[in-house]
């Protein structure tokens, strides 16, 4: 069994109102509450990130 403990890299005053656990993986991957008890102590899984991320052309290209 392996663990890996991660610190807040982003210290800043801005409070942290969602909280991701993201794996990579489909399978399992929401949480189970309902949309009305999502507060920010929530840990949202893959498939509840519902952003479109935008990067720069060559950044795109590079990626691929």
């Amino acid at each position: 069994v392996r663990f890996i403990v991660m610190g807040n890299l982003f210290c800043s005053e801005h409070r942290i109102h969602r909280r991701f656990d993201l794996k990579g993986s489909s399978y399992g991957r929401s949480t189970d509450k309902p949309e009305g008890e999502i507060d920010e102590t929530t840990t949202l899984k893959d498939l509840d990130l519902n952003f479109v991320f935008r990067l720069e052309r060559h950044w795109f290209q590079e990626l691929l």
